[in-house]
């Protein structure tokens, strides 16, 4: 039996104001009449985060969303748990729901982390009692006993996610959404949610799940659907679909991205402020190895082209899930005399904190400027399986040092 099923889902948004606010105060069905009428008018500055996306989640199965950045992964999380209606199309869910796609869906910054369990727990129809006994667990589960009565806006993002995955595990729900969740916080506590969500679908939960870390999608789901550009690009047996997904990211068109003649600030709109650079040498690909984040080395292949003969310097860094840069590595000036080359870069072991990070790759000219900068839509997971770490306040860097005395 099927207990999530989506048909034909088209979800519009407007950019802008003016306009948009006078068509958003027509109610039904007026607003139906006037946009078969003025079409044009009515479907201006608009854009399609959904666009004819139909699927089905049969009951006790589990589901892994991915795509690059603005693909509607989180967009379709959200018309499934009922955050936001489709403009188009129809929703049914069998069951109940509890969706963990953003710490401000279902938590109050003013409330402490008490109140915040009772609140979220009475939007999913628990009563408070109920949740006050079901507290205790749920802080312990978190690890923040200590922040219980202190109000979530002095919570890190961190610890507000700790609270937010323990509620999620004190709720009688048939159907679990977890978004980018498991990205923050530290590499015990996504240990713990893995094996709890383990748990849920082998007791017979159903599990919808997006993540950038596609090896965490492919061990956690059975089927995973790719996005692209708010329609489904593929659906089907997660291996399978994981590596075609991963191809197209080690592949990229960089004609496609804004990359070759012009001004440097048409291809910054053309490609995001994900790939920008002025030209003349651009990356075609990156390749990566099956990087098992417990301190093996982490080796990639950069395949670049180049228009003209020149030094340039190849670089890699990494940024972790907050966007912030923690570091990265630098090749020593080649030679662009070829049309066309490969660089080979292999971090012996990456020196970072437990958690997720997210590959950069560019090519500088001989002086320093960026030719090509491209922020790769892929995570890469550290696990020091335990080892132990000093707190985040110290960093991200993870030194290995050795001690003696006593």
């Amino acid at each position: 039996m099927d207990v999530v099923t989506v048909r034909d889902v088209t979800k519009t948004y407007r950019l802008g104001v003016g306009r948009a606010r006078v068509r958003e105060m027509l109610p039904p069905p007026i607003d139906g009449v006037v946009s078969r009428l003025l079409p044009g008018w009515w479907n201006r500055n608009t854009f399609h985060a959904l666009e004819d996306v139909s699927l089905s989640v049969a009951a006790g199965s589990s589901l892994g969303i991915v795509g690059a950045n603005g693909a509607g992964k989180t967009t379709l999380l959200k018309v499934i748990a009922g955050v936001t209606e489709p403009t188009r199309g129809e929703i049914a869910v069998r069951g109940r729901v509890a969706a963990l796609i953003d710490l401000l869906v279902g938590f109050h910054p003013d409330l402490t982390g008490r109140e915040n369990i009772e609140f979220f727990g009475a939007l999913h129809g628990i009563g408070r009692r109920t949740m006050a006994n079901r507290a205790p667990g749920i802080l312990e589960f978190a690890e923040i006993e200590d922040l219980a009565d202190t109000p979530l806006k002095r919570y890190s993002a961190g610890m507000g996610a700790r609270l937010g995955f323990g509620v999620l595990t004190a709720l009688d729900v048939d159907v679990i959404v977890v978004d980018e969740v498991l990205t923050v916080g530290d590499g015990d506590f996504q240990r713990r949610c893995v094996q709890w969500l383990q748990g849920f679908r082998a007791g017979g939960g159903t599990l919808l799940f997006v993540s950038h870390n596609l090896a965490l999608v492919r061990d956690m789901t059975e089927r995973v659907l790719w996005m692209r550009d708010g329609r489904v690009a593929d659906d089907g047996p997660a291996g399978k679909v994981v590596a075609e997904y991963m191809r197209e990211l080690e592949s990229h068109d960089p004609q496609r991205l804004g990359f070759g003649t012009g001004p440097a600030w048409r291809r910054i709109r053309s490609g995001g402020t994900r790939r920008w650079g002025i030209g003349g040498a651009s990356i075609k690909g990156v390749r990566f190895n099956e990087h098992n984040g417990n301190g093996a080395p982490l080796e990639l292949t950069i395949a670049y082209e180049a228009s003209l003969d020149d030094q340039a310097v190849f670089l890699v860094g990494f940024s972790d899930d907050s966007g912030r840069e923690v570091g990265g590595a630098a090749s020593t000036p080649r030679s662009l005399n070829l049309p066309r080359g490969e660089i080979r870069c292999e971090v012996a072991s990456l020196p970072l904190r437990s958690g997720t990070y997210f590959p950069t790759v560019a090519i500088l000219s001989s002086d320093g400027r960026v030719r090509d900068r491209w922020k790769l839509d892929r995570a890469i997971v550290v696990d020091r399986n335990g080892e132990a770490e000093a707190p985040d306040t110290f960093g991200p860097l993870a030194i290995r040092a050795t001690w003696s005395g006593r």
